[in-house]
């Protein structure tokens, strides 16, 4: 499984902006046009970068392959039994793809309010953030789960149709949670690129790669 990773701010620049917009699917330039605001629109460009780039890694040609979605929105490669997931967060996209279901999730560190996790996490999951010494330590703790539950809750492919509070994670080596959707034993890795963001992946398979791999974007276009 590999997981790669960028920055959508790279887009800023008009003529790699159009050059990655000549590049990926029509159904993608049609949901990049409907965004409002010039950072949506690099987010989506960018996440479909990152996926063509996966797909030409492993020998595929990405023009062959169209996306479909279940019933909850989990976009799958039609035909195909290769798996992905995407994710983007202010200027971070983030690619995982792999041989099996696998969901992803980034998110930028920012202040927050932790009522959130109070009312919406399993009970152990919050006393963990609360337990942290200071403001700075409980924001991390609260992307810590929320990208791991996150990330588990589009692996089911039910998204936030699967309420917070209803399966529970716990950290460790490794990492496990405790659910109810299905009896499939779920694997975690988490990723701190170091730039204020944090990511972590699920898979029912266990061959994660330790590191993301770095992509600039304007090196695909």
């Amino acid at each position: 499984m590999v997981t790669y990773y960028a920055d959508s701010g790279t887009l800023r620049d008009h003529r790699v902006y159009a050059l990655a917009h000549s590049l990926v699917s029509q159904s993608r330039k049609e949901k990049t046009d409907r965004f409002v605001f010039d950072k949506d629109r690099r987010l989506s460009l960018g996440v479909e970068l990152l996926l063509m780039t996966a797909l030409d890694s492993l020998g595929e040609d990405p023009e062959k392959f169209e996306i479909e979605y279940t019933g909850n929105g989990k976009p799958m490669l039609k035909g195909s039994d290769i798996f992905f997931n995407l994710s983007h967060s202010e200027e971070r996209v983030m690619c995982s793809i792999c041989d099996s279901d696998v969901g992803c999730d980034v998110e930028m560190i920012r202040p927050i309010n932790l009522d959130i996790a109070r009312k919406h996490f399993f009970g152990t999951e919050y006393d963990t953030i609360a337990e942290e010494d200071d403001d700075d330590g409980r924001y991390e703790m609260f992307y810590r789960f929320w990208t791991l539950k996150e990330s588990f809750m589009k692996v089911t492919g039910l998204g936030f149709e699967l309420p917070l509070d209803s399966f529970r994670i716990t950290l460790g080596d490794p990492i496990t949670v405790e659910q109810s959707v299905d009896g499939r034993d779920y694997r975690f890795i988490e990723y701190t690129p170091f730039d204020g963001y944090r990511c972590a992946v699920c898979s029912v398979g266990r061959d994660f790669e330790p590191e993301m791999r770095y992509i600039d974007l304007r090196d695909v276009v």
